[in-house]
């Protein structure tokens, strides 16, 4: 039986002890679904990691599209089908991941693009069209102390592949081309 109401000040307290969703339904008798709206409604971030190094890519590709001179809005809505809106062209961001083991030289990144995804608890699964809904793919990746940019690819959408692999250091990369390309975002305005 879930609660309709609970004791803010413990669930904000909860939260800063690190709590993630699924503890603070379990702690406080609500729906997962509920926890989420009391912090949005709190303004209380997410305590999942993963969560925060996408939120952080998104925020420094923003940055440095704006540094570049391209307006861009955030996508406002969670499950909006792009994350940026830049110079009216529709980019998604993704956060790539070191498959080699050690993300210095040589190192292989992978970003995974599939076209259906699950949601948090793998209750739901909902489609993804990424050729459709957007109109670039930024893909990072982020340095070894994962606070800033190293890399970011701008794919075409058209580009889109259900998995991508990326060798930076490696002049044979099919993707070598698209790295740190920022001048189809910035040069001109997209389709609004």
């Amino acid at each position: 039986m879930y609660k309709k109401t609970i004791d803010e000040p413990s669930f904000v307290a909860a939260h800063a002890r690190g709590c993630k969703d699924a503890e603070l339904a379990a702690l406080f008798g609500i729906s997962l679904a509920t926890v989420k709206r009391r912090r949005q409604h709190l303004g209380l971030g997410s305590n999942c990691h993963h969560n925060n190094r996408g939120k952080l890519a998104e925020q420094l590709t923003a940055q440095l599209l704006s540094a570049s001179g391209a307006e861009v809005t955030p996508s406002t809505h969670h499950r909006a089908p792009f994350d940026l809106l830049v110079n009216g062209w529709r980019v998604d961001v993704k956060l790539g991941y070191c498959r080699s083991g050690q993300s210095g030289t040589g190192a292989t990144y992978e970003f995974r693009l599939e076209a259906s995804r699950s949601s948090h608890f793998m209750t739901h699964k909902y489609g993804k069209d990424y050729q459709r809904d957007t109109d670039f793919l930024a893909l990072v990746i982020l340095n070894e102390q994962q606070t800033d940019l190293k890399y970011l690819y701008l794919l075409p959408a058209s580009a889109w592949q259900p998995t991508v692999t990326v060798r930076p250091d490696s002049p044979f990369c099919p993707f070598q081309p698209y790295l740190g390309r920022l001048s189809p975002l910035t040069a001109r305005s997209g389709a609004a």
